[in-house]
């Protein structure tokens, strides 16, 4: 039948005419009775984020850190939180969606005041990480204190957790801006007002006042306090 149907003979013939027909089909754009129909679409979104943030994601997400501040704003889910390290978030932080956050045992993710983290953003921590008051965090960025698996061979086939030599604490300082799919690696320390380029992998701590940019991450400016 199909067969038939490409030499233009049978019923199927008539498969792709009617096929292509359908896919022009368009309903007339009323204006006023959609307008009213994407108020409606809208004012449930807005109502249903609300509620779904006042009755569940901010008690849960309270429940999981060790303190949270004022005025916190979850664009969406909470981050999945691995782990049951401390976590302390300051005021009016924003948190996208979504993020992960590993916080291992006796570790500790301590974020400042104002700070925001963006989409689908990872923290690993092992030791700690500290996040400065007032740092923007772009989307897809992730920040380790640890290698994440054993460098050895041996070790990673066995399933181990890194090393101590293979943990090291992550300082961001304030002000900072961490651009687009960033990576922070263990040991690193961001000075004051610093900012990381996208697509960065910062394997070395970076001075105040500079901007840092590729693989790895190298000073590339200086910064003035225009």
């Amino acid at each position: 039948m199909v067969e038939a149907a490409r030499q233009g003979r049978g019923v199927l013939r008539y498969a792709r005419p009617a096929r292509r027909a359908l896919r022009e089909v368009r309903l007339p754009v009323v204006r006023p009775l959609i307008g009213v129909v994407y108020a409606v679409t809208q004012v449930w979104a807005i109502l249903w984020h609300f509620v779904a943030t006042v009755l569940y994601r901010e008690p849960m997400f309270r429940y999981r850190c060790r303190r949270v501040g004022r005025r916190l704003t979850l664009e969406g889910a909470p981050p999945l939180i691995i782990g049951n390290g401390r976590i302390e978030v300051g005021d009016d932080v924003q948190v996208g969606s979504p993020c992960t956050w590993d916080v291992g045992p006796d570790a500790e993710l301590i974020i400042g005041n104002r700070v925001s983290l963006n989409y689908r953003g990872v923290i690993s921590v092992r030791d700690s990480v500290q996040i400065g008051d007032d740092t923007l965090v772009a989307g897809e960025a992730a920040i380790f204190d640890n290698t994440n698996h054993p460098v050895s061979p041996a070790r990673r086939l066995a399933r181990e957790a890194p090393s101590p030599a293979e943990v090291g604490p992550v300082v961001i300082g304030r002000n900072v801006w961490i651009g687009l799919r960033c990576t922070i690696m263990r040991g690193v320390v961001i000075g004051d007002n610093s900012v990381v380029a996208a697509g960065a992998v910062v394997t070395k701590s970076v001075p105040p006042n500079t901007v840092v940019a590729g693989n790895p991450a190298v000073v590339i400016k200086h910064l003035g306090d225009d």
